[in-house]
């Protein structure tokens, strides 16, 4: 199992740091130099994860030839917001492409580690069930679940999907990753309403009160974040190494979750990588939630820079969850 290519799109809506100081009172200088997002990329109300999924499948499509829906197998699609709290996003897609219905098909409710989760998923599904081709797609509408005055959020994240096509013959191969969890930081990242534990309403027909509409959008301790990334990445990065054989010195490019400039910044200094080894790449889209790290790739990939190259991913966020693997490319990606 190989990633073969990697494809997105972005929703057309496309909103600025001035609109965002309209609706939050956030300053223009710090989305620009600290957050690092100049525009991201929002739903309107009449579009949906499944929507902009299958347009990163469509755009698939145009720049792979050989690439044939009916020898998928699989499908797995990263989300934490699914247009319906039930049934799956991944039989709405399966439906949507006409896919078999032999294809697997699962969703994964992870966020910002999800993508790193999906691949060693993936791998294991498709050699223990031999199925030799298999899709990830990732898909997190923030843009969904936030509300715009909340200066927390609203600045940092971006809607976005992705596709990662996984083959016999691709050039990317996957090595041994590093997982891990800290639930008791789950509060530090959170929706509070809507869910089992506070929902809209219960058996006995009463509507659950206690809960104001903010906690109906995303709630984010923004300090805490930072402080649990500072703690974790650098040692989920140094396990994950310690798994393959590898050092520092031997991954040519460290691809992190996108958080925000500010933090990847942080945490390239205190490793000491240099610039060139940890691209950061949110200015237009913003922290996309599941789809950072493939869309990093995807334009690393597309760019010839990952030709003979040995990557190692790394995503960290919701749960609190974090999760590490490298990547060995080979040949040409053209």
């Amino acid at each position: 199992m190989n990633i073969k290519t990697i494809s997105s799109a972005l929703p057309n809506w496309i909103v600025d740091n001035a609109t965002i100081e309209h609706w939050s009172g956030l300053p223009q200088t710090m989305l620009t130099n600290k957050i690092g997002v100049e525009h991201r990329h929002f739903m309107t109300s009449d579009e949906s994860g499944t929507d902009l999924s299958e347009r990163a499948i469509e755009n698939l499509i145009k720049i792979e030839p050989n690439f044939d829906l009916s020898r998928i197998g699989l499908l797995i699609v990263v989300t934490q917001n699914p247009d319906y709290r039930l049934p799956h996003n991944s039989a709405l897609l399966q439906s949507r492409l006409g896919l078999s219905q032999d294809t697997a098909c699962f969703d994964i409710s992870l966020g910002c580690s999800g993508f790193v989760y999906a691949l060693s998923v993936a791998k294991g599904f498709m050699v223990a069930e031999d199925i030799n081709e298999a899709l990830i797609v990732t898909c997190d509408p923030y843009s969904k679940c936030i509300d715009k005055t909340n200066r927390d959020v609203i600045g940092l994240f971006g809607d976005a999907a992705s596709v990662t096509w996984l083959c016999p013959d691709g050039e990317g191969a996957l090595g041994r990753g590093d997982f891990g969890t800290d639930g008791n930081g789950a509060h530090n990242l959170i929706i509070r309403g809507g869910g089992a534990a506070h929902p809209l309403a219960n058996l006995d027909g009463n509507s659950i009160s206690e809960l104001s509409d903010a906690d109906y959008s995303l709630h984010m301790n923004g300090r805490a974040i930072f402080n649990f990334m500072m703690t974790r990445v650098e040692k989920t990065v140094d396990k994950c190494l310690k798994r393959n054989n590898l050092t520092r010195n031997d991954i040519d490019l460290f691809v992190f979750h996108q958080a925000s400039q500010f933090l990847l910044e942080t945490l390239r200094k205190r490793m000491g990588l240099s610039p060139e080894r940890v691209p950061i790449l949110l200015s237009e889209t913003g922290n996309t939630v599941s789809s950072s790290i493939p869309l990093v790739l995807e334009t690393l990939m597309h760019s010839g820079k990952c030709r003979e190259a040995t990557v190692l991913i790394s995503g960290f966020g919701v749960g609190l969850s974090w999760a590490s693997n490298i990547i060995r490319f080979g040949g040409s990606n053209d």
